[in-house]
């Protein structure tokens, strides 16, 4: 896998501090990368309902983050499920590709659209992660 940025939500971010290259340390997320030991207790349910090691914690985010926009009234979505988690974290990429919290709508829109998503796709995946911090 290149990267958590350029193949889609791999879990990446959830890689700890002393992990090298986390992507937690990444400007974009060094003040809004919150809640992840929710996802920790999700993913240890899921296990534990399962049995073994079924669901990524790249599924369990994407889900979570679909639910949260359609609950407050966005629009529906198709959540693509089979991710793996990374092993991985790519600091740079993250820096370089991850929209900033103190970008302008003109940056959020390029940088949306270098990712091949819309302005429909900005509102709703903004709208996804802002929830837990709003």
């Amino acid at each position: 896998m290149a990267s958590g940025v350029l193949n889609g939500c791999d879990a990446s971010i959830l890689l700890d501090e002393s992990t090298p290259n986390s992507e937690r340390n990444a400007c974009p997320s060094l003040r809004s990368a919150r809640g992840v030991e929710v996802i920790d207790q999700i993913k240890e349910e899921v296990d534990k309902a399962c049995g073994r090691s079924v669901v990524s914690c790249a599924d369990i985010l994407a889900v979570a983050a679909q639910d949260s926009v359609v609950a407050l009234g966005g629009p529906w979505y198709q959540v693509p499920l089979g991710r793996r988690d990374s092993t991985r974290a790519y600091l740079d990429i993250a820096n370089k590709d991850i929209p900033a919290p103190n970008m302008g709508l003109p940056q959020l829109i390029d940088t949306f659209n270098k990712q091949g998503l819309n302005v429909k796709d900005l509102v709703a995946l903004s709208g996804g992660h802002t929830l837990g911090f709003a």
